[in-house]
Formats: structure tokens, sequence, C-alpha cells
């Protein structure tokens, strides 16, 4: 089990190394121009797996998805050529009339798909709705499609996987699905995230939802676009309404990114802005109103170098 991100803040000063791999979570609004979170992705890849594949499926702009990643890439160094795009979707991209991404909900399946990821030293979710994450590379029953399973063999042979905004929300254990933080603390919590599909973004009275994630990073819940969006009384309902015997809650801000590397344990922030922890594990802790004692609050100042 992962140790508490409490005993992590000790390590923090530590950089994270990609043995057997490396989870990097965005907090959305990645500027092209910053060199520490794209330095963090690209060096953290193995040297025998060149290769990027983006999987777009949170986007309502999925065609677009790899160009604008790789654009934001070469400006740090990293050919065009090295970047791929993985046909997995559920909305079609009113950006490119000659494909209809619609089509490409089954892309979790597709072996010529999932050919793409076997190759990839560092896989991109891009940001959206983590609802399409989960619908497209989970099935029904909750087990894992083709694609996803490949995923995690590339995670544990020491590939990067990384993801923005709605690409981050889905790579711990945990997940948030969308709920406003002003009622967060108050309002009922749902278990159900097909109720995120009335949910505006940026709506305000919405209830909090919580789900499974991708699980990349045990015991973890993320939120992002976090000081932004003022939602640190969402990520404390989360935490203690995630019925689980450790859980912390991770707060990234845009334009950053939380670094972990699963070989030493160990993570650290990269970027503009910073990063907030809530650990209830010398605490305890109740869903209702959120009620909380003993619980440890950190923030922590992204490296800006390279």
């Amino acid at each position: 089990m992962m140790r508490p991100l409490v005993a992590l803040l000790a390590l923090c000063a530590a950089p994270a190394l990609a043995d057997p791999g490396t989870v990097v979570a965005v907090g959305g609004a990645l500027e092209d121009d910053n060199a520490a979170v794209f330095r963090a992705l690209v060096d953290a890849m193995p040297a025998d797996a060149p290769g990027i594949v983006v999987i777009p499926a949170a986007s309502g702009s999925a065609g677009g998805s790899a160009s604008r990643f790789a654009d934001a890439l070469a400006r740090h160094g990293v050919a065009r050529d090295r970047v791929d795009l993985a046909q997995v979707a559920m909305v079609d991209d009113p950006e490119t009339p000659d494909a209809d991404e619609s089509l490409w909900r089954d892309g979790g399946s597709n072996p010529a798909e999932i050919a793409r990821i076997e190759r990839a030293g560092l896989i991109w979710f891009a940001g959206g709705d983590q609802a399409r994450i989960m619908a497209t590379l989970v099935r029904p029953d909750g087990s894992d499609t083709p694609m996803l399973a490949v995923i995690r063999q590339r995670l544990a042979a020491g590939a990067v996987i990384g993801g923005t905004s709605a690409g981050a929300a889905v790579l711990g254990e945990h997940m948030i699905g969308c709920g406003s933080p002003d009622v967060a603390l108050v309002a009922p919590v749902s278990r159900n995230l097909a109720d995120c599909a009335t949910t505006e973004e940026g709506a305000t009275g919405a209830p909090l939802v919580l789900a499974q994630g991708l699980g990349f990073l045990p015991g973890i819940v993320f939120d992002q676009h976090f000081s932004q969006r003022g939602r640190l009384t969402r990520l404390v309902r989360a935490v203690a309404c995630i019925d689980a015997e450790a859980v912390t809650g991770i707060g990234v801000d845009e334009d950053t990114g939380f670094v972990f590397g699963l070989g030493r344990e160990t993570g650290h922030a990269v970027g503009k802005g910073t990063i907030t922890l809530v650990d209830p594990s010398d605490g305890r802790k109740t869903c209702d109103g959120a009620v909380m004692d003993n619980v440890r609050l950190a923030r922590i100042p992204a490296r800006t170098g390279n």
C-alpha cells in the first residue's frame, strides 16, 4: 500500500525516477511554456520507448488533441513525429469535418489502437470530462478494457502516465466526478457517476459525486484547477466520504504538476502553482458534514526550474 502522503512531504525534495514508472497529474490550464512540467514528463520516459500517445477520450475536440500536445512538446525539443493519437473518444470534434470521432468509442478494444500504447513511453490523457475516460476504458462490469490493461503494463515497465484536468482526475484509485465547492460540505454525496451528466461545468449547487478512478496511484484522490476554483471544501468532503482504510487527497493547481515515481514512492510538485495535501491517516473522519479531526493539511510550492 502506498505510504501516507504526509510521509511523502519529507521526500518531496527528491526527484521522482521512472522505475517502474511515473505518474504525472496536471491541474489543468497547462501553458505551452511550462518547461518544468514538460521536462518532468519527457525526462521520466524510459530510454527504449521514445513514443508518446495522446488518449483524447475526455475531450470534446478529440481529433486535434495530439496535434496540440505535439505543438507544446516541440517547444521543449521533442520531435512532432514522436506524438501519436489513440482513437478513443465519445464526442465528435467539430473542427475535424472529415472525421467523426464519436465512432471511436470502442477504441479501447481495437487492436490497432492498443498497438500504439504497447510502444509508448509516455501516455497522456487529455482534459475534458472524466466520465468519458471511464466509459471508454472501463467495461460496464468494472473490468479493464484491453487498452487499459496494456496501459497498466506500460506503467509497470517504466512508462510515464500523465493527464491534465479530467485526465488527472482519473489517475488515482478514487475519483471526484463532479460537484461544486459551495455545497460540498453539506449536500448529499452521490456514488453514481451518471449523476454528473446533468451537471454543467462550473455550476453552483451541484452535489459531490464520487467514483472509482483508474487506480494508477492507490489510495489517492485528485482534485484539479484547485486554488483557481476554490476546491478545498470539495476535496476535504471527498476524503471524508471515501470509504477506504487509507486515502489522501491531492489538490493540484492549474499549470502545475504532481510527479510521483512509483519505484521510490516519492512525489514532488513542478510548474507554477502549489499542490495541497489532505491526509487523515492519523485522525478520524466521517462523511456527514465532513467532520474530521487530527487531519494534516499541507500546501507545497512547485519547482519552477528545468
